[in-house]
């Protein structure tokens, strides 16, 4: 599966101002909608079993309402209504805002219920209490409201697990593509948990090159028989190092997300050797850029989409483990 196979996952492309706050409203605002999507188009039985689990009452014949960046008040008034909090920690934090109006992420509404949803994505990315309350000013006039339900992602995710073997059993296909749709969602743009490795080998975007990648990981650890593998703790990808020396390989998603080989010393200069070498073997050349020759002498790239088989690649593997 590539990423951008996901029905939820979209293409951000390239933008002006690429600042890590905006992107991080982006994925923010794209998750919400995700979230919501899965309850739209599934089936009502879905939004009635999480309204349950939130502790709230429906009803068999109620119908769901399913709304995106709430700006308008709502003027139906509900036997119940709540401001319900969606972020990574249910810590919520006080801090003065001077925004006039709040604008809720998302809502769901029936005749049982009003639900004004807040989401926050990212481990330092807090609910804030003011919003919360300012978003009450939303529900219609003389609406009685609960106090805030707070739950995480990592609790929605496990709901929705859960949710997915009720759902096969009772075969609903739509219902049960759109609940493994979203944990896939999850995994690819890290939400609710940390980054995995399958969050790295989903990133590479052909279903070969995840295929191998996740190969050769397992090559790493398991079967090439290394005594002393240890995690390089790579931000950018998955590292691999012995103990106590550097990392002699990296499956990374920057840098044309390409297996990347650290053979021997810088000085060395083996890198640009053994590049030529596995351009020949796979018969295609890897275009470094002119600062990498220089910077990276080291260094040896693998496309991995461009292996036919794993034994192409695999003693290069065990040579950039034993000269590192």
């Amino acid at each position: 599966m590539s990423i951008y196979k996901n029905i939820f996952h979209y293409y951000r492309g390239q933008t002006r101002n690429g600042s890590e706050e905006i992107k991080q409203l982006q994925i923010e605002n794209n998750t919400t909608k995700a979230f919501i999507n899965v309850l739209q188009h599934s089936s009502p039985m879905l939004t009635m079993r999480f309204l349950d689990w939130l502790g709230l009452y429906t009803k068999e014949t109620d119908k769901f309402e399913y709304m995106y960046q709430v700006s308008n008040e709502l003027h139906r008034k509900t036997p119940q209504a709540v401001v319900v909090g969606i972020a990574d920690t249910k810590e919520v934090k006080h801090t003065s805002q001077n925004k006039k109006y709040n604008i809720p992420d998302g809502a769901i509404l029936s005749n049982s219920v009003s639900i004004l949803i807040e989401t926050k994505i990212g481990l330092n990315s807090y609910l804030n209490i003011d919003q919360l309350e300012g978003h009450k000013k939303r529900f219609a006039i003389g609406q009685e409201v609960q106090e805030n339900i707070i739950i995480t992602w990592d609790e929605v995710r496990a709901f929705f697990k859960k949710q997915l073997a009720f759902f096969e059993q009772l075969n609903d296909v739509l219902t049960c593509f759109l609940l493994k749709q979203f944990e896939e969602f999850c995994v690819i743009n890290c939400i609710g948990g940390t980054k995995t490795k399958e969050y790295f080998f989903l990133h590479f975007e052909k279903v070969k090159a995840q295929e191998l990648a996740r190969q050769i990981d397992n090559y790493i650890w398991n079967e090439a028989g290394y005594p002393d593998i240890q995690d390089a703790e790579t931000k950018d990808g998955i590292g691999y190092k012995r103990v106590g020396k550097p990392k002699f390989a990296t499956l990374t998603i920057q840098r044309q997300r390409c297996f990347i080989l650290h053979i021997g010393r810088k000085e060395q200069r083996l890198g640009l050797k053994i590049q030529k070498e596995i351009d020949a073997t796979l018969g295609r050349k890897f275009d470094r850029k002119e600062y990498e020759i220089h910077k990276y002498p080291h260094e040896a790239y693998i496309r991995l989409e461009w292996v036919d088989n794993f034994e192409q690649i695999r003693p290069y593997i065990d040579l950039a483990y034993h000269l590192r």
